[in-house]
């Protein structure tokens, strides 16, 4: 559960991070958006960061089975949390930049970063616990390669 735990702040503390960039970004966004190098990097940088959050859990694990347990549990606890911290984060400026285009319900916006939400989660569950389980069979790989 520790484990759990330090891995999924971690996770939100990563997230957060680039989210907060993120809008920064944006609102000095002129125009047509546009995916830059220093986004695409800062993405970049964050799911490095995050993989080997997974993988360092992983390999704490011990087993298959733990792995994928401990990897679909902090992905869900940091799905959660930090998907709801980075809808926070970005729900002016995404309504900002939604009515610069298109004139949408008042509920458009938060029900977008609802399931926003709702899909970082199950993205984080079904990739931590995949990640997981690749960190711990790279553990077992390396002890075999020093034996």
């Amino acid at each position: 559960a520790v484990a759990v735990a330090l891995a999924a702040v971690l996770l939100v503390v990563i997230g957060t991070l680039e989210a907060a960039e993120s809008v920064r970004q944006l609102a000095e966004a002129v125009g047509t958006l546009r995916l830059g190098p220093a986004g695409a990097g800062l993405t970049a940088l964050g799911l490095l960061a995050s993989t080997a959050v997974y993988l360092g859990l992983g390999r704490w694990a011990g087993d298959d089975r733990s792995a994928v347990r401990l990897g679909a549990m902090a992905g869900v606890v940091a799905g959660i949390g930090g998907g709801t911290v980075r809808a926070w984060l970005i729900a002016d400026t995404v309504s900002d930049i939604v009515a610069r285009y298109a004139s949408v319900p008042e509920w458009f916006v938060p029900g977008a970063l609802a399931v926003f939400v709702g899909l970082s989660t199950l993205a984080s569950a079904v990739g931590g616990a995949a990640i997981a389980f690749a960190g711990v069979r790279l553990r077992r790989t390396t002890r075999g390669a020093k034996s």
